[in-house]
């Protein structure tokens, strides 16, 4: 009984990195619900201070007892922390403040490209002309969406400033993905521990610059203690554990296809809670990034003429 439960959660990849999507997805509507409200790198820091503590109170014995297993690592954990998790999210936090829900889901939807595109050219792998039209038409797709659908726009660069900030912080989570192949083999719950304590120093830098500049905004409302509460235990704690497990269970470059959920949950959600409205350019560059993954993913991987890069 307890194998058979284990194969439908623990195991399950396919469970977990869809329950993953959907809370990243959540993530969305929180920035949404955050901007304004609460300063971005004030959420970055009391997210991962909140996780870290949640961690190291269920797991301080596992996380002294795995210290050992991470010398030679701290350097790749400092990366891991600094730029996948507080780098990512505080360009995230701050982009919410200038764009859409339905925007920052879309424009996630093309961290599959870049993990590829990583993975040729980092871990050499093997790619061909299909995979390469697959990853043109997924870029495409987000230039659609950036300058929305208007070629006039893009001329004149007048672009969302926004959507470019989300696009330049998917960059640093691909590289976390990417990051994650060289995981030692320690308790997932440990690994994010160190992760997120890396995540929380790191943000400190950030915190002085908000000071620094005046803009500091610490939550004092019940729904801005509700919208941190749920940032760190949902898409920081939760989503981030099935993700890191999924990754373990099917890789990452199988993993990320999933992050394309990502854009359709955020769009039902911003529709749903934020009256967002879904514009033809929207779905016009959500249909050219999926279209383009389909080719990378499926069509290409079936291609047998490969071309290492």
């Amino acid at each position: 009984m307890k194998s058979i439960l284990r194969k439908l959660t623990i195991d399950n990849a396919i469970l977990l990195l869809v329950l993953c999507m959907l809370g990243w997805a959540g993530n969305t509507i929180a920035g949404r619900l955050s901007s304004d409200e609460i300063s971005p790198m004030v959420i970055v820091f009391l997210r991962w201070a909140i996780v870290s503590s949640i961690l190291f109170i269920l797991k301080y014995q596992k996380i002294f007892s795995s210290i050992n297993l991470l010398k030679g690592k701290f350097i790749w954990l400092f990366f891991m922390g600094a730029f996948g998790y507080t780098g990512f999210n505080s360009l995230f936090y701050i982009s919410a403040q200038y764009t859409s829900a339905i925007n920052l889901g879309i424009i996630q939807g093309i961290m599959p490209a870049i993990v590829l595109i990583g993975s040729l050219l980092f871990f050499k792998e093997k790619t061909n002309l299909i995979q390469i039209c697959g990853l043109l038409l997924t870029f495409t797709g987000v230039l659609i969406l950036v300058s929305q659908g208007n070629l006039e726009i893009l001329l004149l660069l007048a672009l969302n400033y926004g959507d470019l900030i989300m696009f330049f912080s998917c960059f640093l989570y691909s590289g976390f993905t990417l990051g994650l192949r060289k995981k030692p083999n320690i308790d997932p719950f440990v690994l994010m521990f160190f992760f997120s304590i890396t995540a929380l120093i790191a943000s400190f830098p950030g915190i002085l610059i908000e000071c620094h500049l005046n803009l500091i905004n610490w939550p004092n409302k019940k729904n801005e203690f509700l919208i941190i509460i749920y940032v760190a235990l949902v898409p920081s704690l939760i989503s981030q554990l099935f993700f890191i497990r999924g990754v373990e269970l099917i890789g990452a470059d199988k993993a990320s296809l999933f992050i394309n959920l990502v854009p359709l949950f955020s769009a039902f959600l911003g529709i749903i809670i934020l009256n967002e409205k879904l514009q033809i350019f929207h779905f016009i560059s959500l249909i050219v990034i999926l279209f383009g993954i389909y080719l990378f993913m499926v069509l290409g991987d079936n291609h047998k003429k490969r071309i290492k890069l």
